[in-house]
């Protein structure tokens, strides 16, 4: 399993628009993509993939649902591509071809994605790591 943590930086500092440009990268070529954060997070991320990118559909859906995008207060059994916001939520489970950790630019989250690094590096992952500016 492959988890690719993002360091938001420079003009990358609101996780949501982070979030909206990782999943219009993967899709379509990723039919089963999951966003996991909080309720309030969902919910105005749900907005903006309904305004962006403009001039492109994203087909998602809150909760449970047959939709190849979906957001999702906690992580899935299962997904081609999961996405995660929150970083004090536990570790999944589950079954994913790649995990993608967005990393705030609040120093007080970062130790939480610290910690993060060395469990996914604890369970054998393959782990890589970006700076967006």
């Amino acid at each position: 399993m492959r988890v690719d943590f993002y360091e938001m930086g420079g003009r990358f500092s609101d996780p949501l628009y982070v979030a909206g440009v990782l999943v219009s990268k993967a899709w379509p070529a990723t039919k089963d993509i999951a966003i996991v954060g909080s309720s309030g997070d969902l919910a105005k991320l749900d907005e903006q993939l309904w305004e962006q990118p403009e001039g492109r559909f994203l087909p998602h859906e809150r909760g449970e649902s047959k939709a190849p995008i979906r957001l999702l207060e906690n992580a899935p059994e299962q997904a081609g591509l999961l996405i995660n916001l929150d970083p004090s939520a536990p570790l999944p489970a589950g079954r994913y071809q790649r995990i993608l950790e967005i990393v705030p630019p609040d120093e007080s989250l970062k130790q939480k994605l610290r910690e993060r690094w060395m469990a996914w590096k604890e369970r054998g992952a393959e782990l890589q790591h970006h700076v967006l500016k």
